[in-house]
């Protein structure tokens, strides 16, 4: 079949996609990432997903759908090589990261609209409501709350329900 040129928000493509190859993280730096009380934190809320360049099995550049979807999310297209065991070597990568306070409304309405259908539905939501705290000077209890949500995602998850 052809591939999808429709918009990325008209069907749920991108969260069947996603389930397969996306990743939802929460970063906490300054003294919201160590135990320290005084001084400034950041949160950071993000969605993305990485791709080869060049589809093994195709030899198709992965490059035009990924930098559809960048584009969609108001966010660059980046390019790395990184050393990947199951890839046998170096890896040429595509990969957007959407982190920006901008660009969050339309990670969650599109996946809102569209909702994941694995586990990474549960990383979505601690995503979702981690995004409460960005801008915020956080108490000690918000702090933990959201140590609490990190400690709870993607391979520190042992709740699936």
């Amino acid at each position: 079949m052809p591939l999808d040129a429709s918009p990325i928000d008209s069907n749920a493509w991108l969260a069947g996609f996603s389930d397969s190859d996306g990743h939802f993280s929460v970063r906490l730096s300054g003294c919201y990432g160590s135990d320290e009380s005084q001084g400034r934190g950041r949160v950071q809320c993000v969605f993305t997903i990485n791709q080869r360049e060049i589809h093994k099995r195709t030899g198709d550049s992965c490059v035009p759908f990924m930098q559809k979807l960048a584009d969609h999310f108001l966010c660059n297209l980046n390019y790395k090589t990184t050393m990947i065991d199951y890839f046998k070597g170096p890896a040429k990568l595509v990969v957007f990261f959407v982190q920006s306070d901008k660009s969050h409304h339309l990670v969650t309405s599109y996946f809102t609209k569209y909702p994941l259908m694995s586990s990474k539905h549960l990383n979505y939501l601690c995503y979702e409501k981690s995004l409460n705290y960005l801008g915020k000077r956080l108490t000690q209890e918000e702090i933990s709350e959201l140590r609490n949500i990190k400690g709870s995602m993607n391979n520190k998850r042992t709740e699936f329900t």
